[in-house]
């Protein structure tokens, strides 16, 4: 009998470490993306409801807006974004193919509120308002929702 044979362990057969890890590296990796998968779905389920909803309310009340453009004058103290120049004054026209007019008494840029006295906009003309913006901005990626005296809201983007 030999004498190192009884401090050698006995052969075992089964899946090698490399194996082991790959095949954790691989569930792992799938059921994550199962979840991400799973959470963009539902985000893009409740962004849908949520648009769905305000169109419901804008048809429902009569006051249908379009953003026709939407610039901002560049401000030598704002920096450039995408290769546009930011700025601290936005410019919006928005045109109404409602049935009713719109004349808003405040207009929010994305979650900023600017009140003022904004002129009305009758059914198939265009509205043209300057706000000013307290802070450097871009014209891309800009939620704006003009309010109306009756509290009626109506959600545009750029």
């Amino acid at each position: 009998m030999d004498p190192l044979r009884s401090f050698r362990h006995p052969s075992h057969r089964g899946v090698s470490e490399l194996y082991a890890s790959v095949l954790m590296v691989g569930v792992t990796i799938s059921l994550g993306s199962v979840l991400v998968a799973g959470a963009l779905g539902s985000i893009g389920q409740a962004e849908g409801a949520s648009s769905l909803g305000a169109s419901l309310q804008q048809s429902a009340s009569g006051r249908e807006l379009s953003l026709t453009f939407l610039t901002i004058a560049s401000s030598s103290s704002c920096p450039r974004y995408l290769r546009a120049n930011e700025g601290t004054t936005m410019t919006l026209a928005l045109f109404d193919y409602g049935a009713e007019g719109f004349t808003p008494v405040e207009i929010m840029v994305n979650s900023t509120i600017h009140p003022g006295n904004y002129s009305a906009i009758s059914p198939g003309t265009m509205g043209q308002y300057a706000i000013a913006l307290g802070a450097c901005a871009h014209s891309t990626g800009q939620t704006i929702t003009a309010v109306d005296a009756q509290g009626d809201e109506v959600q545009v983007a750029s």
